[in-house]
């Protein structure tokens, strides 16, 4: 009997332990964000390489500290578990198939989507204050270097746009966007404004265009009259703004955008500015660029064989494949063509499944933010901004916190 009671006692430490490690993965992986976020303030201010990999150590922490919680989470994420299963074996097959072209650091961000999503499941406990501290601290310190420093890392006419120590307000608007989303639970609709600020002051058109498209979305569900009134008025009202011509100028840029597309990229690539506006009759060069890469990505990875189309052309091989140096602007083009249409079946399975399991109106609509902004940007390679976004998911997509959401309301 002793010794089953003493059993007993050790089954309760080690249950106890456990709880109490899970208990603290948000407080440590959002204080090792704000001591990441703050070695990087030092790295762009002083441009020390040793900054630079003091912060890419922490993050390797962090991805560790996440893999340890997926794997001894307790919370039932059955469906979840087998995609990162899957993901990990249809990467590592991916690196084997394209050995030397493949970055691994890359693939690893990717996978660390997976790990906290799955690690903030395991931590569905009250939001702890201290956590709300640090994600001011992280809007607070781009903000902080805007007014004392200037980039020493990020120099010359590729970046035309640096915003703090993002590369560029893109990058940005996307960090913003990801504390807003934490926030969610404490403010609610509110952060919907703050997005909506935060795309005018970045003065961006795709997190607004994104934000508009989010909202509007999922003001739609569930259906109910209004909705379908509110419709009716705005076929109405796009009618009578193409009758007008107040539609002429979007209708030009669509056109434009036709002609583009119908030109071989290597063509495109070897016209001057100034002749391409001759072209198309515009000066807005961003989509122009983008559905041209997008074009010679899709025609080098469908021209692959079948363990390609299957497995991809490798990590961060884009830029070295086609005729424009550029990463291609579209995660999910990226994930198919990189890593091959297995991993990017699992992607967006991933992604999506997520949106539709997040119930807070405010969360849902900030998580889609993120889902319509993949379709233009490299937000994966953004790692403070999908820590956030993906760890705070798996807590409120978690069924115990969406319990304890119900129960609150």
């Amino acid at each position: 009997m002793k010794d089953l009671t003493l059993g007993r006692e050790k089954t309760s430490e080690l249950v106890y332990a456990s709880t109490t490690v899970q208990g603290r993965f948000f407080v440590v992986t959002c204080s090792g964000l704000v001591f990441l976020n703050c070695l990087t303030f030092i790295y762009h201010f002083t441009g020390s390489s040793v900054f630079n990999v003091l912060s890419n150590s922490i993050s390797l922490l962090l991805i560790s500290w996440s893999a340890y919680h997926a794997l001894v989470a307790t919370e039932r994420s059955g469906p979840y578990t087998i995609l990162l299963m899957l993901a990990c074996a249809f990467t590592g097959t991916s690196y084997l198939v394209n050995f030397g072209a493949f970055e691994l650091p890359d693939a690893l961000k990717l996978l660390s989507i997976y790990s906290f999503f799955l690690a903030g499941r395991s931590t569905p406990e009250r939001l702890h204050r201290s956590e709300k501290r640090c994600i001011y601290a992280l809007a607070a310190l781009p903000l902080l270097f805007k007014v004392v420093g200037q980039t020493k890392v990020y120099t010359g006419i590729e970046y035309p746009d640096v915003f703090s120590y993002f590369p560029n307000t893109n990058t940005a608007a996307l960090y913003f966007s990801a504390l807003f989303f934490a926030l969610s639970p404490w403010f609610g609709t509110r952060v919907l404004i703050a997005q909506f600020m935060n795309a005018a002051i970045m003065n961006r058109v795709g997190p607004a265009l994104a934000t508009i498209i989010s909202i509007g979305l999922w003001s739609f569900f569930p259906l109910r009259p209004q909705v379908f009134v509110a419709l009716l008025l705005l076929a109405i009202a796009s009618f009578a703004a193409y009758a007008i011509g107040a539609l002429d100028r979007l209708m030009t840029g669509l056109n434009a955008i036709a002609l583009i597309w119908s030109l071989d990229p290597s063509t495109v690539a070897r016209m001057s500015t100034k002749q391409l506006i001759d072209l198309t009759g515009t000066t807005d060069m961003s989509a122009f660029f983008r559905i041209t890469h997008w074009t010679n990505i899709w025609q080098i990875y469908s021209s692959l064989g079948i363990g390609g189309i299957l497995f991809g052309y490798g990590a961060s091989q884009t830029g070295l494949l086609t005729v424009l140096p550029l990463p291609p602007h579209n995660d999910y083009l990226r994930v198919l063509a990189e890593y091959g249409l297995l991993n990017g079946v699992v992607f967006v399975i991933f992604v999506f499944s997520i949106a539709f399991s997040l119930k807070e109106r405010s969360a849902k609509t900030m998580y889609t933010v993120l889902l319509i902004y993949f379709l233009s940007e490299n937000l994966i390679d953004n790692f403070t901004s999908m820590t956030l976004f993906f760890s705070y998911a798996g807590r409120f997509t978690s069924p115990k916190w969406m319990m304890r959401s119900s129960t609150t309301a």
